[in-house]
């Protein structure tokens, strides 16, 4: 019924909102409706943003603000379209000390009568209790609550918790992870897949701030490249980014017919014998008795490189992205 994400580090906005697109692009259920985003900047100043209908894409008219996308403390909830307002009491947020986040009805009264779940938490952080004892024994305290939490501070904590009702639930799914400087909580029911959920949310979180594949330049291998399986592993280039030799290769290369990474991800790649970075991609490639004959099924095939050095007075001719 509700996704919950709360993040914590460089670039938490950013990622919270690429986690929330993967969850919508692959997931099914109540999904591209109402989402509520509470964060907190650098200085601890508390910025918002929801829409009623349409998710992630509707959230914002155009790219989204540097304030939220840089911002190092997020939390929001997504459901499906036309939650009753105010869409902030799914994310209650006080400036310079934390946002709340959760899934199914964490806005709704621990008891009849009384303050709705994310606000007693939101009200024992701000009295100084730490994030995670806080949720545990407040939701220890109410077993029946319908409501999982999820807390981001503006000191970096990050800290997550479901009530025994919710936690009894067969298609509920949850993650704390840290990776890249980021600390990571998700929570999520009635949203299917169950299963790989919240890893491939978290994932698409971390890859928004540092995907696996970022690259400094580029280089060009092309056919009709002699390969060497005797001479010194790497991916020799000249200046003007293509490459002119590849050492230390199986002997299985100098066959009459063989396939595979000829520049494989992690080789290092050499610029008159020294090392100017590594290779972040890879092409599949075809040999004939040690020579290149097909790259990706093309003549020539762009390879995306890891610079060792920054750019600057590195080399001349190589091609930036």
């Amino acid at each position: 019924m509700t996704v919950g994400i709360g993040i914590a580090g460089p670039g938490a906005g950013r990622a919270a909102l690429a986690a929330l697109r993967m969850v919508e692009r692959v997931g099914r259920g109540m999904l591209g409706g109402f989402v509520s985003l509470a964060a907190l900047d650098a200085q601890g100043k508390l910025h918002r943003a929801e829409t009623g209908r349409g998710g992630a894409a509707a959230l914002f008219a155009g790219t989204i603000p540097d304030e939220i996308a840089d911002a190092p403390c997020v939390a929001l909830m997504s459901s499906g379209p036309d939650r009753h307002p105010p869409l902030s009491q799914f994310t209650p947020a006080a400036a310079g000390v934390a946002c709340i986040s959760g899934h199914r009805l964490p806005n709704m009264p621990a008891v009849p009568g009384g303050d709705a779940v994310n606000v007693l938490a939101l009200r024992a952080i701000m009295q100084g209790g730490a994030a995670q004892p806080v949720l545990e024994t407040l939701l220890a305290e109410h077993p029946r609550a319908d409501a999982g939490l999820i807390a981001v501070t503006a000191a970096g904590e990050v800290a997550m918790a479901n009530s025994a009702l919710v936690a009894a639930r067969t298609d509920a799914g949850a993650l704390t992870t840290c990776a890249a400087g980021l600390k990571i909580a998700i929570l999520h029911n009635a949203i299917f897949p169950v299963t790989g959920l919240a890893e491939i949310a978290a994932g698409a979180a971390i890859d928004s701030c540092a995907p696996a594949d970022a690259h400094d330049f580029e280089v060009s291998l092309s056919t009709g490249l002699r390969l060497n399986a005797s001479a010194q592993g790497g991916v020799e280039i000249d200046g003007a980014g293509e490459v002119i030799g590849i050492g230390g290769l199986p002997a299985g290369w100098m066959a009459p017919v063989w396939q595979g990474a000829a520049a494989m991800r992690g080789a290092v790649v050499l610029h008159n014998g020294r090392q100017v970075g590594t290779l972040v991609s890879e092409a599949y490639c075809i040999s004939r008795n040690g020579v290149l004959q097909s790259c990706d099924g093309c003549a020539s095939v762009r390879l995306r490189v890891r610079a060792t050095e920054p750019l600057s007075g590195q080399r001349e001719g190589l091609h930036e992205p």
